[in-house]
């Protein structure tokens, strides 16, 4: 999940700002934006972005709901002159440095010293949950599993693992996708060659400090004849760094849909017909039987 930052001139943030903090408390998305229709500059987050943002900026308004997904900030044209110090600390901004993106242009973007603006940040729309999910093992650089790792480990936690792999997938080294048939070839090599690599798919997430020892687990089973991806990036890019990993498992993100009333259609969707016989239709129609069966009309038979 994804966040956007929006600026709006402080006459229309201070006159909608009532309805604005209304709207972040009650959760009403679609209205909320609508209140921020006016606004005159738009910034994308990135998932890592905007979760570390408001972890560390804890003292301005914001109401963030992990198994909701909710993730929303307001900061008043009074308080925006501290806001912008605090996202400009040098200290800070080097910290951040291994996953800003959409920070370091918001930080550019705001006016120093001033109130002429006022911010609000909102969660995206949840149309990124339709993508069809894939199995995939992630790479993520030691300097942003450390700004990361805190809340990936939450979302898993909450078993959000869409938002989990939206997060990993935002800031990653790269990653190799599986097919459904590939990714079962691989659990069945793994168990018969590497058991051990087991408790590492298991626990989803492996460490940096981990990463020789799964690097080496992995290279006996990526058979070119039946994983030409994994060998690919083992030869080509696993030696460039000491990665943290993130074993995507597209199941568990499918899961996620089946209680949500999205549920496939039973093969067989009507119920045979059951032809009533001429004695018991007339006698629930009340009238006297007459005729042979073949001159009784019947739904659906021709007379």
């Amino acid at each position: 999940m994804r966040a956007r930052a929006y600026q709006l001139p402080s006459d229309a943030y201070r006159e909608l700002e009532a309805q604005i903090l209304e709207q972040l408390r009650v959760g009403d998305q679609v209205q909320l934006r609508h209140l921020l229709g006016d606004h005159d500059l738009e910034v994308e987050l990135l998932s890592g972005e905007w979760r570390v943002l408001l972890a560390e900026l804890g003292d301005f308004y914001q109401i963030v709901d992990v198994p909701s997904r909710i993730a929303r900030m307001a900061v008043s044209p009074d308080e925006l002159s501290e806001f912008v110090d605090v996202l400009r600390d040098p200290a800070r901004v080097a910290r951040w440095q291994p996953i800003s993106f959409g920070l370091a242009e918001l930080a550019d973007a705001l006016p120093v010293d001033s109130d002429l603006v006022g911010l609000v940040i909102l969660e995206e729309s949840d149309d990124w949950l339709w993508a069809e999910p894939v199995s995939e093992l992630v790479a993520i650089r030691p300097e942003v599993f450390e700004l990361l790792e805190p809340h990936m480990r939450a979302l898993m936690a909450a078993g959000d693992y869409a938002a989990l792999a939206r997060l990993t997938e935002d800031h990653c080294e790269g990653c190799v996708e599986f097919s459904p048939e590939q990714w079962r070839v691989l659990l069945r090599h793994v168990r018969e060659r590497v058991p051990e690599l087991m408790s590492v798919f298991e626990a989803r997430i492996a460490g940096a400090v981990d990463y020789v020892n799964v690097r080496e687990a992995l290279a006996q089973v990526a058979d070119p004849r039946y994983q030409p991806s994994l060998d690919a990036w083992l030869r080509v890019h696993a030696p460039v760094a000491e990665y943290a990993l993130y074993f995507r498992d597209a199941s568990l993100e499918r899961r996620e849909f089946e209680p949500s009333g999205l549920l496939p259609l039973p093969r067989r969707s009507t119920q045979p017909m059951r032809v009533v016989p001429p004695d018991e239709h007339a006698a629930v129609a009340g009238e006297p039987v007459t005729g042979s069966p073949d001159t009784i009309p019947f739904p659906g038979r021709p007379r």
